[in-house]
């Protein structure tokens, strides 16, 4: 007890000094808190971001696919009607050669 007397009497100050240094942990503390907490809010928006992107990327590519499926129908539609065609043509081109023939 005479010991807290004579530190009270040298350090008048001495709790004054504990009280300010744990007030000013506890704004360090809450300061990292907020930077974490940030830091995790960050995170999750880009992450969220990321996400949406690939969908639309995903989304882009099975339209572009689709189209190219429509055009690739298209094509065979068309070469099918060519050899249909050509087909014909070389059937009346026999025909009328042997006809010419005899």
């Amino acid at each position: 007890m005479l010991v807290e007397h004579l530190l009270e009497f040298v350090f008048p100050n001495r709790l004054s000094f504990q009280t300010q240094a744990q007030h000013t942990e506890r704004q360090i503390q809450e300061e990292f808190e907020k930077l974490h907490q940030f830091l995790r809010d960050e995170e999750a928006a880009r992450i969220a971001a990321l996400k949406e992107e690939e969908v639309q990327k995903s989304q882009m590519m099975r339209r572009k696919i689709g189209e190219m499926h429509v055009e690739i129908a298209s094509l065979s539609d068309t070469i099918r009607n060519i050899e249909e065609e050509l087909g014909a043509e070389d059937f009346l081109f026999l025909q009328n050669f042997r006809s010419t023939e005899k």
